[in-house]
């Protein structure tokens, strides 16, 4: 999916009569590169500071990108405190059904968007992902598959430097010893590669 490069503007719900920006005199003219959001009402932008809340920014999300990039957004809203338990619920009375056990799935110790959508497909394909699991002689892993698959997810910068790869290499060797198998899967692996990823999951499960 290419990326979406409009200007999205949240407006207030009883927002009208829209005028030019350059122009008051003049009716606003739909443009291509613009996407208007107009509030549920439920949650609406703030007048004053004319700043939409997170909870109306992720519902105006839910518009435009795919229910999983939008998971991606409200996991790293959670992690970084500026959303809430209470703006779920939120969020979630202003959203169809479906969508709301998306928002249900969120998890804010999700470390980066891949990671995100890794357990959020894999949960999807009946697997059993446990988040952020301390294994003992390992460390931390990023996603623990029915309890004997480590998913690592490795963005650009796990790349870089030969120490950060000798430890993953190490930390590797480790969960081999303990009996765990190891996976680990790239940016665009998650991103343009899916099914061969998850299918790689499946084979490593079943060996």
């Amino acid at each position: 999916m290419p990326p979406d490069r409009r200007l999205h503007v949240a407006l207030p719900h009883g927002a009208s009569r829209l005028r030019d920006p350059d122009d008051a005199v003049t009716a606003f003219i739909p443009r291509p590169d613009l996407c208007l959001h107009w509030s549920s009402g439920a949650l609406d932008v703030d007048t004053p500071t004319r700043t939409a809340s997170m909870p109306a920014l992720l519902e105006d999300a839910f518009d435009c990108l795919p229910p999983e990039h939008v998971l991606t957004m409200v996991d790293s809203a959670l992690s970084m405190r500026l959303l809430r338990e209470r703006d779920l619920a939120a969020l979630s009375a202003v959203l169809p059904a479906h969508l709301v056990r998306v928002v249900a799935a969120a998890d804010g110790r999700a470390e980066s968007g891949i990671e995100t959508l890794a357990r959020y497909r894999l949960r999807l394909a009946g697997l059993r992902v446990e988040v952020q699991v301390v294994i003992r002689g390992v460390g931390r892993v990023d996603l623990l598959v029915e309890g004997r698959l480590i998913v690592e997810l490795d963005g650009r910068e796990t790349h870089d430097g030969g120490e950060a790869f000798e430890r993953d290499r190490v930390r590797d060797v480790a969960a081999a010893v303990d009996g765990y198998r190891s996976l680990r899967l790239s940016y665009r692996q998650v991103m343009y590669r899916w099914p061969r990823a998850q299918e790689a999951v499946f084979a490593a499960l079943a060996s």
